[in-house]
């Protein structure tokens, strides 16, 4: 299946999730990050699980510091 990924298209397998999403971009630890699925930001106790759809629109969002 496809899903964009930050508006790149990524092809998954069909029984793809989130968490195997991040362990394929080489993301384990989310500390400081955010994961929105269709614009609904997914609870981080729920983001491993998250069971992805064709066509689902997954945005990962660092938080950052400044000034």
């Amino acid at each position: 299946m496809k899903v964009l990924l930050n508006d790149e298209t990524r092809e998954l397998n069909d029984k793809a999730t989130v968490g195997s999403l991040l362990e394929e971009i080489e993301l384990s630890d989310l500390a400081g990050w955010a994961v929105a699925v269709n614009e609904q930001v997914i609870a981080k106790d729920e983001t491993l699980d998250y069971e992805l759809s064709e066509g689902d629109r997954v945005i990962l969002i660092q938080a950052t510091q400044g000034g």
